[in-house]
């Protein structure tokens, strides 16, 4: 009777081995992946080339940060801009030529867009940072209930064949 009982566990354990190695590969996959994003968005934009280089599982998130970022950092250096309106109101009477003056004013508004634009990376740096840390620690545990599982199979094993060498019949 405990012969079926330890070919069962074993059985059991298997299944659960099997699970979790699964499980593994799924997070390793995920995790992998996040990394391809976070380096493609690195830089603060992204190219045509990082989309085709993107995981189709994070292109979905690699568009919207693209457009959330350009919305933000639009309305952020928009903002920005009307703050600062009357000192840049003072500099231009400095500059007759109304050229300069546009010129002038596209290139504080670049400056304050590129600096939203880094600001909005370093957000989504920091989202991917904690999703990577809570991957690596989900990962973490499944290895340790592999370790924990091949240590439980191996003491099942070993008592299976202590139970069969005790029910070995024994001829005279």
């Amino acid at each position: 009777m405990s012969l079926l009982i330890f070919a069962y566990r074993k059985l059991d354990i298997n299944r659960q081995r099997h699970d979790l190695n699964y499980r593994l590969m799924e997070i390793t996959r995920k995790l992998s992946d996040l990394q391809q994003y976070a380096s493609n968005i690195a830089d603060g934009s992204v190219s045509m080339s990082d989309m085709m280089n993107t995981p189709s599982s994070m292109f979905g998130r690699q568009l919207m940060y693209m457009q959330y970022a350009h919305n933000g950092a639009l309305f952020g250096a928009q903002q920005k801009m009307a703050m600062m309106q009357p000192m840049i109101a003072q500099q231009m009477m400095q500059m007759p030529n109304p050229q300069y003056q546009a010129m002038y004013q596209q290139w504080i508004f670049k400056n304050m867009y590129n600096q939203e634009r880094e600001r909005m990376g370093k957000h989504e740096q920091k989202l991917l940072n904690e999703q990577e840390k809570q991957i690596q620690a989900e990962k973490q545990k499944i290895e340790t209930q592999l370790k924990l599982l091949d240590q439980e199979y191996d003491s099942c094993k070993q008592a299976e064949s202590k139970e069969a060498e005790r029910w070995k019949p024994e001829y005279v």
